[in-house]
């Protein structure tokens, strides 16, 4: 199986979030503008431009939401590594363990979000990376892809 096989068949079945569930916090210009734009939207059919222009929410997203828009993410930026800019290192940086000196809630905001995924995601989650890893734009982060694979491959999601 590919690795955009294995993306899609893994996310395959998660729900629509729901509207009022995309980005928690109210009042937030930033949030506003991310639940405006993924209003409605599946996680097919989007551009690397575009999502290019929203590599940075992944922190922003609820953790329904980070499950069911994650797809879109790797999919635009596999194989484009280099259009895609920092999406494939936001997903890194999703994927590795809180700093030992980070905020109590700023690592359970984290934990909460990784958590979400299936053992099948991530297993994509790392070939994606993996992948990445194989490519020629890895140079920002190279050095905890690794770290991240590992993570993936030997976390139990949350009960």
């Amino acid at each position: 199986m590919s690795v955009q096989e294995s993306i899609e068949s893994a996310f395959a079945d998660v729900p629509y979030p729901g509207d009022d569930r995309i980005a928690d916090h109210k009042d937030c210009p930033e949030c506003d503008d991310v639940r405006e734009h993924f209003r409605g939207a599946t996680w097919h059919g989007h551009t690397v431009s575009e999502l290019q222009q929203y590599q940075s929410v992944l922190t922003l997203f609820t953790p329904a939401a980070l499950q069911y828009f994650l797809p879109a993410y790797m999919l635009v930026s596999l194989g484009a590594w280099s259009e895609a800019d920092m999406i494939p290192f936001y997903i890194l940086q999703m994927c590795l363990p809180s700093r030992p000196d980070a905020d109590a809630a700023l690592r359970q905001h984290h934990e909460e979000r990784f958590s979400v995924f299936t053992r099948a995601q991530r297993a994509a989650i790392a070939a994606y990376l993996q992948e990445w890893a194989r490519s020629d734009s890895h140079a920002l982060g190279a050095d905890d892809i690794p770290l991240a694979v590992e993570r993936l491959s030997h976390h139990e999601p949350a009960a």
